[in-house]
C-alpha cells in the first residue's frame, strides 16, 4: 500500500481554517498520481508506452472528521485492478491515526487511436500487481 503525506496550508482552508473540500479532492487525486508515478507509471507517460488514456469516470468521497490548516495527512492509495478499469482506494489519516476521509477514484481505459473502452495493457497490470508486493 502507497502512503503520501500533504499537509493543509493556509490557502487550502476557508476563513475558519477548514480545508475547503475542493482541496481535499485534489489532494487524493494528488496521491494517486504519485503513487503511479512511483509504481513507473507516470499518467502523462501512458498514452505514448501504452497507446490508452485513463480518464477518470467516478469518484466518490465521504468526510468523517474535518481537516484543519497545518493539519499533516497521511493518505493511503490501494489499487483495484478490473478488466477495462483502474480503481484507486483512498482513505486519509491525521497524526494521530484518525480517518478523515476516505475515497474512490475509477478510471476507465480507452484507446488512444479511438477513444473506446479496452482491456488495460498487460504490462500496466503487472506494474500495479508489483507495487503490492
Amino acid at each position: 500500500m502507497f502512503e503520501y503525506e500533504w499537509k493543509c496550508a493556509w490557502g487550502d482552508a476557508d476563513p475558519h481554517g477548514i480545508a475547503y473540500y475542493p482541496n481535499l479532492i485534489d489532494a487524493m487525486h494528488r496521491a494517486g498520481e504519485e503513487y503511479m508515478d512511483e509504481i513507473g507509471v507516470a499518467y502523462w507517460d501512458i498514452p505514448d508506452e501504452y497507446g490508452v488514456h485513463l480518464p477518470i469516470v467516478s469518484m466518490d468521497t465521504d468526510f468523517k472528521r474535518p481537516v484543519e490548516t497545518g493539519d499533516v495527512l497521511t493518505i493511503t492509495v490501494d489499487p483495484d485492478v478490473g478488466g477495462k478499469s483502474l480503481g484507486l482506494e483512498l482513505t486519509a489519516h491525521d497524526e494521530d491515526g484518525n480517518e478523515l476521509f476516505s475515497g474512490d477514484e475509477r478510471h476507465v481505459c480507452v484507446s488512444k487511436a479511438d477513444n473506446r473502452p479496452q482491456e488495460l495493457p498487460d504490462e500496466l497490470k503487472d506494474a500495479i500487481a508489483d507495487s503490492d508486493e
